[in-house]
């Protein structure tokens, strides 16, 4: 990594997701273009899928990584990891999310989509390197503005070192938050969701890490 990075996203259009139900995996290993790789748990959320794997066409046959997270917020807390961060580190290397090649300047970036606004994003070019294990809070003072706010069912592709944060609710919140990471030979930890359909990870299988919640 230099000492300067890009922080990008994009987005690429507009869902409907189900009603909630409390339901969280992480990680879990899918087929993309694929509904049959979805697990029978996760059979509502097959539609929201195929809209997914559609607006990523280009790697339809490859693993991919599903991650759906919803939860009560309570007021004044965040959903999801709180500070500035990029999800494309682990442990000072890049790459923690995506496998090379495609968009962006880590890997292949992923998909992200909410029922509620609760991130935001700056895309800019940030001079410095992000923390150990993406933190960016130290990058803080450079940042343009607020960022840009996710709006509720919008689809954005995000790189791996694009640096964002979550925002606390101001008022109880049942939030859904989805997630499909492009294909990877990245690390995927012990602790996330084995996919009961043999669906595999195509990189190496490591020990819990820190940020599990993320």
């Amino acid at each position: 990594m230099t000492d300067s990075f890009e922080s990008k996203f994009k987005k690429i259009g507009e869902i409907t997701l189900p009603n909630y139900e409390g339901k969280r995996v992480m990680m879990l290993p899918v087929i993309i273009g694929d509904e049959t790789s979805l697990p029978e748990m996760l059979g509502e959320w097959k539609v929201t899928f195929h809209a997914l794997s559609n607006m990523a066409a280009q790697h339809k046959g490859a693993v991919g990584y599903l991650t759906l997270d919803e939860k009560m917020v309570k007021p004044e807390t965040t959903h999801r990891r709180a500070g500035k961060h990029v999800d494309g580190v682990f442990r000072g290397s890049v790459g923690g999310w995506g496998g090379g090649g495609g968009w962006g300047s880590v890997g292949n970036g992923m998909l992200t989509v909410s029922s509620h606004p609760g991130c935001r994003a700056w895309n800019q070019t940030f001079i410095g390197k992000p923390g150990y294990e993406g933190e960016c809070d130290h990058l803080a003072d450079q940042c343009n503005g607020e960022g840009t706010l996710f709006g509720a069912g919008e689809v954005y592709w995000v790189d791996g070192l694009c640096v964002h944060e979550s925002i606390p609710m101001v008022e109880e919140t049942a939030r859904q938050f989805v997630r499909l990471s492009m294909p990877s030979k990245a690390p995927w930890f012990e602790g996330y969701t084995e996919n009961p359909l043999g669906v595999m990870p195509t990189g190496p299988i490591l020990p819990r890490r820190q940020f599990m919640e993320a």
